[in-house]
């Protein structure tokens, strides 16, 4: 019964209507479905009980005809004529029993509701307020040229403007309050829908940016079977505490954040040289600038100038400003650090000629989580590091503001004051500790082979580059920032094989992916990604990549894949070259039959044991025709082929945690045999699946 009744109530809606017509369509469909039942039981009546019913009948069966159209006319969405009808009839009905029907019944009154009713379901004043003066005159003049009421007709009158203005004004009352109600809640779900999308977006930045280092130190430390002798493993140890502290320092950041907002939080104030303290970190963060070719300069009003600061807490926010600075400002431009006096007051400023900011962002950026939209912030950020650094500041009793110029720069600037505080305040801060499991892969890599291929590593991270760099030793490794730099390098070089990163500044990976269908790169193209999410896996699958990988991945893992993505693109293109094909158009149209083939195997190989011939009969080929398009668009036979997306699809499940042993995983991909699905999963990802489903448990 309520089921049914709620389907009457969503007759007519859809998607594209916002929340008030929503509400107008509902409430119209709530009054056609009542007023039809009101005049199914007055005709009946009338036909039982009235000994003149003919008129009546006529007159409720005209208006539940009408009625009835109503709900036609909501149903194909047509609602301004739906509601200009039902207004017309609530006219006709009154005016029909009022004055002809049943006079002196005060049938008349109803024309008092019509006005209120109206403004329920249009905003339209012209409207309103003629259909008002239309009602009131109908409710009034009919009375007197018919006679209806003879003896009262002037105090009912004056009654009935009374009653007109009251309900509606009251009425009106309602709407209006209803209408700033409902605006003031959807800007506090807009807000909200905005926090839950930052705090969304912070994780996954917080994922990337702790991902990246995670690989990096993994792959230090995987080094150290490897090498024996002092010099290599000093440089391992150095590298591995770099990647630690880039890890403690996000967290740290994260939870500190959260920890200032409690009454148990306190800084340790000391008095210290401001000029000494920040000359430092300019030192510091020298050789990331010379790296970028941007120039770094530091000047100050004085040698000396005291002031109180918890020196741990207030170099981390000064570091952020820097990083942030680093971060916006492109090659051969500048960064300078000016401290001085003023007012009693010291006044530090960080400028850049950096990409700026727009005016509508500046009072946001120091919110916790936001991040402002650019090229440069796709490739990450956990958006609370100048949030950090204002709330750290202020807890030194100081200010920090922000001005910039879009396309020119910005200047950030400190002021805190010069005050001595003799006592020392201890923090409550309970730090992080850092707990490193170290795997050992006891692989290790002929280095001194040397194999003809071209790799171009996209990645924004320079010693995410190094790294890949060191286990891709035997390969001709070109370098790429960004996906635009890619893009180029692939229009210069004759690149065999792309490793490229998902979130990068300029052009992620998605967007690079695309680029290389569109200009009809053929050869593989593998992913590494921090992101674990499964749509974004979905998402680069389809574009066509060969592979993915996820941060922090195995040295080896990555070799072996690589080895087979090139291995069976080597296939494909001597196939081609054997057979003759030199249709190009002909090859990019078969992509996208290639994409369904992939879709149905993925879909059936569980079901049933699929092999050459069942697909090419699905897809209505001959067997050899069949055969030749796999072989020409992957340079797998077609039982390869089946086989290999057969091993995508386990490997996913695995991610996915949607099975927990190997049998249920051998029968839910279609292979038949544990051991032989372990070791041609073995083959291809270079990892047991038993091993990997037991790592992604934990």
């Amino acid at each position: 019964m309520f089921k049914w009744y709620n389907n009457i109530l969503e007759i007519g809606l859809d998607e594209s209507l916002n929340r008030t017509e929503v509400k107008r369509v509902r409430l119209l469909n709530l009054f056609w479905s009542q007023w039809i039942i009101i005049q199914i039981v007055l005709i009946t009546e009338d036909a039982f009980r009235n000994p003149e019913p003919f008129l009546p009948i006529l007159i409720h069966t005209i208006t539940l005809t009408g009625v009835i159209s109503i709900y036609f006319f909501q149903k194909n969405k047509r609602f301004n004529t739906a509601r200009t009808l039902f207004f017309i009839l609530m006219l006709y009905s009154n005016v029909a029993f009022a004055n002809f029907i049943e006079p002196g019944k005060n049938i008349e009154y109803f024309y008092i509701i019509i006005p209120p009713f109206l403004l329920l379901f249009t905003n339209n004043s012209k409207l309103i307020y003629t259909t008002f003066i239309v009602c009131y005159l109908l409710f009034t003049v009919p009375k007197n040229l018919l006679n209806i009421y003879p003896e009262n007709t002037q105090n009912s009158s004056v009654l009935g403007l009374v009653l007109f203005v009251i309900i509606f004004l009251l009425v009106n009352y309602f709407k209006n309050t209803n209408v700033k109600s409902e605006i003031a809640l959807e800007k506090q779900r807009n807000q909200l829908e905005n926090l839950n999308r930052q705090q969304s977006q912070f994780f996954i930045n917080v994922s990337h940016e702790i991902r990246t280092p995670l690989t990096l130190l993994k792959g230090q430390l995987d080094k150290l079977k490897i090498y024996k002798n002092d010099e290599h493993l000093g440089n391992i140890q150095e590298q591995a505490n770099y990647q630690i502290h880039k890890i403690k320092k996000i967290i740290d950041d994260v939870i500190d954040l959260a920890k200032m907002e409690t009454s148990n939080f306190s800084l340790k104030l000391k008095e210290n040289n401001i000029v000494n303290l920040v000359n430092k970190i300019k030192i510091s963060f020298e050789p990331l600038f010379e790296r970028k070719k941007i120039r770094f300069t530091f000047k100050s009003s004085s040698d000396t100038i005291n002031c109180s600061l918890d020196t741990s807490f207030f170099e981390r926010a000064i570091n952020n400003i820097i990083l942030n600075a680093l971060k916006f400002t492109p090659e051969n431009g500048e960064v300078s650090i000016e401290i001085a006096t003023k007012d009693n007051n010291v006044v530090l400023k960080i400028i850049d000629t950096g990409i700026g900011i727009e005016t509508t962002d500046l009072q946001k950026i120091f919110k916790r989580f936001y991040q402002v939209e650019n090229d440069i912030n796709k490739s990450g950020g956990s958006g609370v590091g100048l949030s950090f650094s204002k709330e750290i500041i202020k807890k030194h009793t100081g200010t920090l503001k922000v001005k910039s110029k879009l396309n020119e720069g910005s200047t950030f600037i400190i002021t805190m004051p010069l005050v001595n505080l003799k006592q020392e305040v201890i923090t409550t801060i309970n730090k992080v500790e850092d707990e490193n499991e170290n795997s050992i892969d006891d692989s290790q890599f002929n280095k001194n082979e040397k194999i003809g291929k071209n790799i171009l590593i996209v990645d924004d991270s320079y010693e995410m580059r190094d790294y890949l760099k060191d286990i891709l030793s035997n390969y001709n490794c070109f370098e790429a920032e960004n996906g635009l730099e890619a893009l180029k390098m692939v229009e210069e070089q004759k690149i065999d094989c792309i490793i490229t990163d998902y979130m990068m500044p300029k052009m992620d990976g998605l967007e690079l992916i695309k680029n290389l269908n569109n200009i009809n790169y053929k050869n593989p193209i593998l992913m590494l990604t921090a992101r674990t999410d499964y749509s974004s896996k979905l998402e680069v699958l389809r574009l066509g990549i060969d592979d993915y990988l996820h941060k922090p991945f195995e040295a080896e893992e990555l070799l072996v894949r690589l080895h087979n993505r090139i291995s069976n693109a080597n296939k494909r293109d001597l196939y081609i070259e054997k057979e003759k094909i030199s249709d190009v158009n002909t090859i990019n149209k078969e992509q996208e039959l290639l994409l369904k083939i992939k879709e149905y195997i993925h879909t059936n190989c569980g079901k049933q044991k699929l092999n050459q011939e069942d697909l090419s009969i699905h897809f209505n080929m001959s067997k050899s025709s069949f055969y030749r398009k796999i072989k020409t668009l992957t340079g797998l036979t077609p039982n390869e082929f089946i086989t290999e997306i057969k091993l995508q699809k386990a490997k996913l499940l695995i991610e996915k945690r949607e099975v927990y042993s190997i049998k249920q995983l051998t029968l839910e991909v279609g292979f038949s045999h544990g051991s032989y699905f372990s070791n041609r999963y073995f083959k291809r990802f270079g990892i047991f699946p038993k091993t990997e489903m037991d790592k992604n448990l934990l």
